[in-house]
């Protein structure tokens, strides 16, 4: 289950699931990059990333932006376009993963080396996908992440822990869902009030 899994491990990139101890929250309230991907499916090992969408968050503050959309060379469903809003014609004149990939490691800098943390909600999931294929498009990477969604189920007056909840419940809007940069940047506001800001 990506939701409580801990540690991604490929040969050449990993990723590890951070608890929130003092230091990392010292860590997270300068600053940290919230995360979230729209991919063609749910297997990270058949499926692959179409969207990118990374915040660079200061202090809380949303400090940079980055949204990429990748052509995988693999076509997206029908359904799944309706749901993330990509098509393929879209994706026909967007950047290679191997450009798309490297630009993104260029946004969030340290992060891919032990440092910046990473934050989404359930970002296993989308860090399972980027793991595996950095590692074949060799690449190299070792993430650190906090999940937003494993610390909202420890809230007790929420019922339902989708991003969508989560958001509505600290009054953060949210208004385009499944657009990668708008769920980064909802998680990351989350993120903030979770460590009490």
């Amino acid at each position: 289950d990506l939701r409580t899994i801990e540690i991604i491990q490929y040969d050449h990139v990993s990723a590890r699931r951070l608890a929130l101890t003092p230091d990392v929250c010292r860590g997270l309230e300068k600053r940290y990059i919230a995360f979230d991907t729209e991919t063609t499916g749910l297997d990270p090992e058949s499926d692959r990333i179409v969207e990118f969408g990374a915040v660079l968050f200061e202090s809380g503050v949303p400090a940079d932006f980055f949204q990429c959309y990748i052509n995988p060379g693999v076509s997206i469903s029908e359904e799944v376009s309706v749901l993330n809003h990509i098509s393929n014609e879209i994706l026909q004149t967007a950047p290679s993963e191997a450009v798309a990939y490297r630009k993104f490691l260029d946004f969030i800098g340290d992060a891919a080396n032990s440092g910046t943390i990473i934050c989404g909600h359930v970002v296993a999931f989308d860090l399972s996908f980027l793991c595996r294929r950095m590692d074949e498009l060799g690449l190299t990477g070792r993430f650190r992440f906090i999940d937003t969604r494993q610390l909202a189920v420890r809230i007790p007056e929420l019922e339902h822990h989708s991003l969508g909840a989560v958001a509505q419940h600290f009054g953060i809007p949210h208004e385009m869902a499944h657009h990668a940069r708008e769920d980064a940047l909802t998680s990351g506001r989350i993120l903030w009030r979770i460590l009490g800001k």
